[in-house]
């Protein structure tokens, strides 16, 4: 089943959200454990409005997309829907990684490959950790904000700590191929 909708109504619980914030915000905070495209969000806000789990707002802000001035916010069935989802069983975890595959199967003939390749997933790590970091400390800041923002740090911690040991990871792995 597509968790898209949980993804939108969580965000929705804690404030009204244009697609493009919907989008933004699954970007930055939790890019380590789920993605979601404008190809997925867009259509799902579309089916969610007519079901009457979300309603539209209209923001007048010049300077902004017609995308970006159509803000959502949860309606009580929405908050409904989304109590269920909280109380039904978990599937399995499916985590896919390319560069892991890649990793895998690498002989000594791609050695020049996995080198450009293990840069650049250091390069995405340290970026994850300096983002990470900088919402982690403005999520402490206004933790008390909304009722979930301690969960909000809970979860992060968990990237953090991911991020940093990839970065420390590749750091050795690289190494391993100067040798």
């Amino acid at each position: 089943m597509k968790k898209t909708r949980y993804v939108i109504l969580g965000l929705l619980q804690e404030e009204e959200l244009s697609g493009y914030e919907i989008k933004k915000i699954i970007n930055i905070r939790m890019s380590f454990f789920w993605q979601e495209s404008f190809g997925q969000i867009y259509p799902e806000l579309s089916k969610m409005k007519e079901e009457g789990l979300v309603e539209t707002t209209d923001s007048e802000s010049s300077g902004k997309s017609k995308l970006e001035k159509i803000k959502y916010r949860i309606t009580s069935l929405g908050r409904d829907e989304i109590k269920q989802w909280m109380e039904s069983e978990n599937e399995k975890d499916h985590i896919r990684s390319e560069f892991l595959l890649k990793m895998y199967f690498a002989t000594d003939e791609n050695t020049i490959e996995m080198k450009k390749h293990l840069e650049e997933f250091k390069q995405e790590a340290e970026q994850k950790v300096f983002l990470f970091t900088l919402f982690q400390q403005e999520l402490k800041r206004i933790a008390e904000l909304h009722s979930n923002h301690s969960q909000i740090l809970k979860v992060l911690d968990l990237g953090l700590r991911q991020a940093q040991l990839y970065v420390e990871w590749s750091t050795e792995v690289l190494e391993d191929y100067e040798m």
